[in-house]
């Protein structure tokens, strides 16, 4: 069973927002929880869908998060969107220096282009889980 746009869509967010997500292809459905690797992680709220998944691991296809140098690549994406001025060399510069994550995120959400980076974010995360599924096949 293939996804609809709709669980792409909502397996992107859970993703961005730190979730395992896990989609089970005889049924199409999706369970999703916390990372278990998390500081403030508490497995019982979450123990029955951590055993769906376990004890039927075969029949899902576990939607892994982009790792750091892909969330890298999509920083620059975004960076090189933008129209020539001072917001681009300001990222073009965040991004040559060491550890820039947390600068980068600084630098977009004080600025006027902070919608603008979510919704590239966002198209970026749901093409990565779409090429997930395709590579399944």
């Amino acid at each position: 069973m293939r996804p609809t746009d709709q669980q792409i869509e909502e397996i992107a967010e859970l993703l961005e927002c730190g979730f395992q997500c896990y989609f089970h292809k005889p049924t199409g459905t999706i369970e999703n929880y916390p990372d278990p690797e998390g500081a403030y992680f508490d497995s019982e709220p979450w123990q029955e869908e951590m055993d769906k998944v376990a004890n039927d691991w075969a029949n899902y296809l576990a939607i892994d998060p982009m790792d750091s140098f892909q969330s890298f690549r999509v920083m620059e994406g975004f960076s090189d969107s933008l129209a020539a001025g001072r917001m681009k060399n300001k990222l073009e510069y965040i991004l040559s220096q060491p550890k820039p994550f947390r600068e980068f995120k600084h630098a977009v959400e004080s600025s006027d282009y902070r919608q603008d980076w979510y919704d590239f974010r966002r198209q970026a995360n749901v093409a990565w889980v779409k090429e997930q599924f395709f590579v399944d096949d």
